[in-house]
């Protein structure tokens, strides 16, 4: 407590856009309860109530309320509200089992793609609206201000999450049916419905799922005929049991098998085009393959009800993780890159003076640009090492 009373001393600390209008809580290491309900006039205010109550964690609420101090939502009256995005590991595939340096390495490659995809990609929110902001913890927060966002309802904020996840995204709109005339006769008109593969051109899902495509016709043309008939086996028995192997079979034939002409996988790719499949059946499988091995690659991820809740209360930036001794480091797209938090997220407030550490079992970390292999027992490490290891509860800091 007395090295996070430290660190609040001597930081600059951040302070939110319209910071009084906007309600603040905090944990603690040494109380069991939250403390919210809580407005702060200035900035002074604010970093005395740290420097005194030295939290574990410290919050401020997306929303903006006429009065934040107000014990009652109902009694804060709520103004608008920023859009927050918050990604972390038990949002990434695969990331959640990963030892800790590499977790946070893949879910900054996830909220990379978020922002550049679909932030300032589809949506095209501009880079001054947004403030990327490492948790301290195990992900990233995205924040935007934009005054386009602040009075969207929790609805209209979850429209923006099932955009950005594919939620009901509907494949007879991406693999759009338009009819053409087949003949006349008399007065009467012959129709048929002819779908179309979406193109790059077209934008928002329909460009995200055509470059799936394309990624999928490669891993198919570089694969054997073997391997690549169990990619399709595999992905579609996933999800339709009706789907065997003689129509795996055709519908291979219809991409890479040898006949007069191009292949399919090069017309679709020269033509835009979806007239290759030699069967509904086989057009049918081939939409379901997509629908479960390509849309999952080309969906983002984002924690649902923190994106649609608009009285969420958020990490303060600047302010210290009690579960890692991290801090909370807001940044700019720029500098996401080189972010790294065993470094850039270790307060320059910890010293290198020597403490007595005991660690139940082997520790082996990289921090400050040091690496640190910690035997079962008492080593002796910097400060900085210390809290980190005693917030992880990787050791417990020695009295002798």
């Amino acid at each position: 407590m007395s090295l996070f009373a430290r660190h609040y001393k001597e930081c600059s600390l951040f302070m939110p856009d319209r910071f009084s209008k906007r309600e603040f809580g905090f944990m603690f290491f040494d109380r069991d309860f939250v403390m919210r309900h809580i407005g702060f006039p200035s900035r002074a205010a604010l970093k005395k109530y740290l420097v005194e109550q030295a939290p574990a964690h410290a919050y401020y609420s997306c929303a903006y309320y006429e009065r934040p101090g107000a014990p009652t939502m109902a009694d804060k009256k709520w103004l608008g509200a920023d859009l927050i995005f918050d990604l972390d590991a038990d949002h990434v595939e695969g990331a959640k089992n990963l030892p800790y340096e590499q977790m946070l390495e893949r879910v900054k490659e996830e909220v990379k793609r978020l922002i550049d995809d679909f932030l300032m990609g589809d949506l095209g929110f501009d880079a001054g609206d947004m403030r990327i902001v490492f948790s301290g913890g195990r992900g990233y927060h995205v924040h935007i201000n934009s005054p386009k966002v602040l009075g969207l309802s929790s609805h209209e904020r979850r429209e923006i999450v099932d955009y950005i996840t594919g939620t009901g995204l509907d494949f007879d709109w991406v693999f759009t049916s338009t009819p053409v005339e087949k003949g006349r006769y008399l007065e009467r008109v012959d129709v048929e419905h002819v779908r179309r593969m979406p193109r790059l051109e077209d934008g928002g899902w329909r460009a995200r799922i055509r470059k799936g495509i394309d990624s999928l016709l490669d891993e198919l043309e570089s694969s054997s005929p073997a391997e690549a008939r169990n990619i399709l086996l595999k992905t579609i028995s996933e999800s339709d049991k009706e789907i065997g192997e003689k129509t795996i079979d055709g519908l291979y034939g219809d991409l890479l098998g040898k006949r007069k002409g191009p292949r399919g996988v090069d017309r679709i790719r020269k033509e835009d085009t979806y007239e290759v499949f030699s069967s509904e059946r086989h057009a049918k499988a081939f939409r379901e393959i997509v629908e479960v091995r390509v849309k999952p690659k080309m969906k983002g991820e984002t924690d649902e009800p923190v994106t649609s809740d608009t009285k969420r209360l958020i990490r303060l930036p600047s302010s210290l993780h009690g579960k890692t001794g991290f801090e909370v480091v807001p940044m700019e797209r720029e500098t996401l890159d080189d972010f790294d938090p065993f470094d850039d997220a270790i307060s320059r407030s910890f010293g290198d003076a020597e403490v007595a550490v005991v660690c139940e079992k082997e520790v082996d970390v990289r921090l400050r640009g040091r690496h640190f292999s910690l035997e079962a027992g008492r080593n002796l490490v910097p400060e900085f090492a210390a809290v980190y290891l005693a917030c992880r509860k990787l050791a417990r800091v020695s009295n002798h």
